[in-house]
């Protein structure tokens, strides 16, 4: 599986598959927000649920990647900068 770090998360439909919060692991739903420590996740009852990034990983439904939330504690805009230096480096 491939790891989708630097482009765009909001509108992605993701599951939470590991988190540090025994509650989040297997929210599904679509992001809706995302901000330094966390990502708000759309679920199809409407109800928007927040995970920590900290300790959880999520997988892309749409493309089956993985989305290593622990790896990108940033805000939203700097996350791409610095994880595209990473890349490109």
């Amino acid at each position: 599986m491939d790891v989708v770090m630097i482009e765009e998360w909001i509108g992605l439909k993701v599951k939470i598959m590991i988190s540090s919060n025994p509650n989040d692991v297997g929210i599904e739903g679509e992001i809706v927000n995302e901000t330094l420590r966390t990502i708000s996740v759309l679920d199809s009852n409407n109800v928007r649920k927040m995970v920590q990034k900290k300790g959880a990983c999520a997988l892309v439904l749409d493309s089956n990647k993985i989305l290593e939330l622990d790896k990108a504690i940033f805000r939203p805009e700097d996350r791409t900068k610095k994880l595209y230096k990473k890349v490109v480096s």
